[in-house]
C-alpha cells in the first residue's frame, strides 16, 4: 500500500513538472507599478496620438499600448470577450472599417502625447489571442495587462501577428509601423529605423551589417529554451515511468544512471543557450538582465527534477 502511495505521489510530481513555466522569464503573477513613456507613434507614415487616459509603457524591455489603439492604428477589428477572456483580431466589416477610419483620423489629429513618468499599476490578464480564426500564444515571459479596464498588449507581438513591420528608435522615442500594403506602395522602402538597448529592432551597426533586434535575440533564446524543456521532460518522463515499471534493482540502477546523464545534458544544453544568448546581447550592445530571469526559472525547474530523482528508491 505504501509503495503504491509513493508511486502515486511521484506521478503527481512529474505531472506538476510538466505544467510549470521553466526556462523562460515568466509573466508577472501580481500587479506591478510602472512609469508611462512618452512615445511618438507613426503607422503607415501617419503620426498618431493615444486617446486621453491611455498610455504607453515599457515593462521587461517590451513596449505595451492599448489593444483598442492597436485596432485602429492597424485598421483591424479587435474584440474583447470578458466572459471567455478572448481577444479576437480580424478583418473589419464594412461598417467597422468606416468606424475605424474615423477613429484613425481622430488619432492623427489628436493632441499631445501623454507625459512620461506617470506611475500606473498594471495587472496581468490571462486571455486567448485569436488572429483571423487562429489562436496565437504570446511568447513565454510576455503577458497582457489591464489598466482601468483597458487591455494592453506587447506592441511588437500584436503588430507582427497581423503582418506589420515595427521599428523602435530609442533616441527619439519613436515607434514606426508599416503594413505590407504601405511598404508595397512605397516601393518596399522602410522608415523609422534605429538602434535600441532592449526590446526592438536594431537597424545597422557601424560596420554596416544588419543588427539583430533585442527581441529577435531573446525570442530565439526563449524558443530554444522551450524546446529544451520539452526534450528534457520527454526524456526524463520516459525514464521515470520505465523506472516505475522495473522490477529488479539492476534495471532500476541503470535507469537512474541514465536519468542523471539526461539531467546533466539538460544542464549543459541550457548553459550553451545562455552563453550564446549572452554573447549575442553583449555583442550588439543590449542589456543582459534577462539572463538572470532565465537562470532563476531553470534553477527552480532543475531543483524539482533533482528532488524527484533523489526520492526514487
Amino acid at each position: 500500500m505504501m509503495k503504491n502511495l509513493r508511486h502515486y505521489t511521484l506521478m503527481l510530481l512529474i505531472v506538476a513538472l510538466c505544467t510549470v513555466l521553466p526556462l523562460t522569464a515568466g509573466a508577472a503573477s501580481s500587479s506591478v507599478t510602472v512609469k508611462t513613456q512618452a512615445v511618438n507613434l507613426k503607422f503607415d507614415g501617419q503620426s498618431l496620438a493615444l486617446p486621453d487616459g491611455q498610455y504607453a509603457f515599457i515593462y521587461q524591455d517590451r513596449t505595451y499600448i492599448p489593444v483598442r489603439f492597436i485596432s485602429y492604428a492597424l485598421q483591424k477589428s479587435v474584440k474583447w470577450d470578458q466572459k471567455t477572456s478572448k481577444v479576437t483580431v480580424s478583418e473589419p466589416t464594412a461598417a467597422e472599417k468606416e468606424a475605424l477610419a474615423k477613429l484613425l483620423a481622430g488619432a492623427a489629429a489628436g493632441g499631445a502625447q501623454p507625459a512620461a513618468g506617470k506611475s500606473i499599476t498594471i495587472k496581468p490578464v490571462q486571455a486567448t489571442l485569436v488572429f483571423d480564426g487562429q489562436a496565437k500564444a504570446l511568447p513565454t515571459g510576455q503577458s497582457l495587462y489591464s489598466i482601468n479596464n483597458s487591455i494592453y498588449v506587447p506592441l511588437r507581438f500584436m503588430s507582427e501577428a497581423v503582418g506589420t513591420d515595427i521599428k523602435w528608435d530609442q533616441k527619439t522615442n519613436s515607434i514606426t509601423g508599416e503594413s505590407p500594403a504601405y511598404q508595397a506602395a512605397q516601393g518596399g522602402g522602410n522608415t523609422g529605423g534605429g538602434t535600441t538597448s532592449g526590446g526592438t529592432t536594431g537597424g545597422k551597426d557601424p560596420s554596416g551589417e544588419t543588427k539583430p533586434s533585442y527581441e529577435s535575440i531573446t525570442s530565439s533564446a526563449e524558443a530554444k529554451l522551450a524546446s529544451l524543456k520539452t526534450s528534457c521532460e520527454s526524456t526524463l518522463g520516459g525514464l521515470y515511468f520505465q523506472y516505475l515499471a522495473a522490477t529488479d534493482d539492476t534495471t532500476k540502477a541503470t535507469l537512474k544512471s541514465q536519468g542523471q546523464q539526461a539531467i546533466s545534458k539538460c544542464q549543459s544544453d541550457f548553459e550553451k543557450i545562455i552563453a550564446d544568448t549572452t554573447d549575442a546581447l553583449t555583442k550588439n550592445g543590449y542589456s543582459t538582465d534577462v539572463i538572470a530571469s532565465y537562470r532563476t526559472e531553470f534553477d527552480g525547474y532543475m531543483k524539482q527534477i533533482n528532488d524527484l530523482a533523489a526520492s526514487l528508491k
